[in-house]
């Protein structure tokens, strides 16, 4: 049974909303015409006023529309980025509606100075408008309670100790972690509308489960997801006849798709590498001041179809820095960086030599990040589907690069490289190129130490312990399938006990 849908501030509050937007876009288009007039910028006239009073209709009602097609109402776990994202989508949208409707209506008197000034205003006073209301709603929203739901209690435990430092964020409150098999607990939790976090070693019959039981309680349900439902994420639907089907598409990029990434790759990177050469030259001087070497540093990556290349990059750390810990993740307090070393990375400067790899087509500009060969060898023998981010170039930036840090883990990472190659648009990777510039100034680059990183990488995986990490796996796929048949035989002595 859902919820009654009853009449609530939260609703008056999203009317509220639309109303004040479709007075600032018009307030937007009067504050222009107000200062070109009183600078003597363009001249106004009656009949240019006249036409915007005869374009009214149409701005307001295609502001509304525009604001209910971007969700630019809907507030529950919004962060001041996307508000920022959708109003640009918004004011581009809603001028080209105007200048169509201009030309269209036969209001042509209404002058394209207006229109092209307006668009800083209208964008200012959207944006502040949203984001007031984006913490407002922080305040009219009441703090909700949430439960993870593991395969075992060990894994909701792990999940539980990663999320906890950002709940706050979403005014959430963690008040309970089961496991899958408790049924009972689990339903009782939904029942008091709590939210469900959902671990990814959840079986997905129970998944399914779960999620059909906060939907009919109108609650929020949490996933983690894997190969398998990146894959489904904004799959085609086909029809057999009345039978309605997902079709899985590839992963991996169309033909005209790569033209268009290569076209965008070269142009980016020559013009990144010409507005970069001062700083390149600055910190090719302080690298061989600080410390001895070469200031480019080469090393073995792989790209698009695990192809090995040589990567180039301002060198941070010390000559020889891999001597005795063999091939290491950095972390923080990393004493192989040099001090200027720190300050490359922090800034990204270190990272502006691969644009020549791009141009020579080893690498993207936006894609997943280049891993080298041994890290390669050891992520493909621990997470399932990890060569599948081998269907595109690496890339200088990327979507798992700007959501997360140097040390995030290798599965959270690839999670991030499918959604990338399953989505990619050139608007996508412009989208992840502006989150690039917001990382730039990020003040924390990791989550763990460098210690803890030695502890986990190094000495590096030997060919005997990945060849034991992939028995290990093939043991436990025999060992599924064999309680699979067994279940069926089951089933199949229960049917004819019926």
């Amino acid at each position: 049974m859902h919820t009654s849908h009853r009449f609530t501030k939260a609703h008056a509050f999203k009317i509220l909303y639309f109303f004040v937007v479709i007075l600032l876009v018009n307030l937007s288009y009067v504050w222009t015409f107000y200062l070109l007039s009183v600078t003597h910028v363009t001249p106004i006239y009656k009949e240019n006023i006249q036409a915007y009073i005869a374009l009214i209709p149409v701005i307001s009602i295609s502001s509304l529309i525009l604001a209910d097609a971007l969700h630019l109402s809907r507030f529950f776990r919004k962060k001041p980025w996307n508000i920022f994202s959708q109003t640009i989508y918004f004011v581009v949208l809603e001028t080209m509606v105007t200048t169509t409707a201009k030309d269209m209506l036969l209001q042509r008197a209404f002058p394209r100075s207006v229109q092209i000034f307006s668009v800083i205003i209208m964008f200012a006073v959207i944006s502040f408008w949203s984001g007031l209301c984006l913490h407002l709603s922080h305040k009219l929203y009441e703090k909700n309670r949430l439960v993870i739901i593991g395969g075992s209690l060990t894994s909701a435990k792990l999940m539980r100790d990663k999320i906890m430092p950002v709940l706050h964020r979403y005014d959430l409150e963690l008040t309970d972690t089961f496991q899958y098999s408790d049924r009972i607990g689990i339903r009782n939790a939904i029942m008091s509308q709590s939210e469900v976090f959902i671990c990814p070693d959840v079986p997905d019959e129970v998944k399914s489960d779960i999620i059909l039981q906060c939907a009919r309680k109108d609650t929020v349900a949490y996933m983690v997801p894997q190969y398998y439902e990146i894959s489904l994420y904004k799959s085609r639907i086909i029809n057999f006849d009345d039978l309605m089907v997902f079709l899985v598409d590839r992963m991996s990029l169309k033909f005209e798709q790569r033209v268009l990434k290569r076209i965008e790759d070269i142009l980016l990177s020559v013009i990144a590498l010409i507005l970069a050469s001062p700083f390149l030259l600055v910190s090719a001087i302080l690298i061989k001041c600080t410390s001895k070497g070469s200031v480019i540093y080469r090393q073995e990556r792989l790209t698009i179809d695990k192809r090995s290349y040589f990567i180039y990059k301002l060198r941070t750390m010390y000559n020889d820095a891999e001597v005795k810990t063999g091939p290491v993740i950095s972390g923080a307090n990393d004493p192989r960086v040099t001090p200027v070393g720190r300050f490359l990375r922090r800034s990204k400067l270190d990272e502006v030599p691969q644009f020549i790899n791009v141009l020579k087509g080893e690498m993207s500009v936006v894609g997943p990040r280049s891993e080298r060969p041994d890290f390669v060898e050891k992520f493909e023998a621990e997470i399932p589907g990890y060569d599948q981010r081998f269907a595109v170039k690496a890339g200088i930036t990327g979507l798992a690069q700007v959501v997360g840090s140097y040390d995030t883990s290798a599965q959270d990472k690839l999670r991030y490289d499918l959604l990338y190659i399953k989505n990619f648009s050139v608007i996508e990777d412009i989208k992840v190129i502006l989150h690039t510039f917001r990382v730039i100034f990020t003040p924390k680059l990791y989550k763990r130490s460098f210690s803890e990183n030695v502890e986990q990488y190094a000495p590096s995986a030997t060919r005997a312990e990945i060849r034991e990490i992939k028995k290990k796996r093939r043991r436990k796929a025999k060992e599924a399938e064999a309680s699979s048949d067994s279940d069926k035989k089951e089933s199949a002595g229960e049917t004819d006990r019926i």
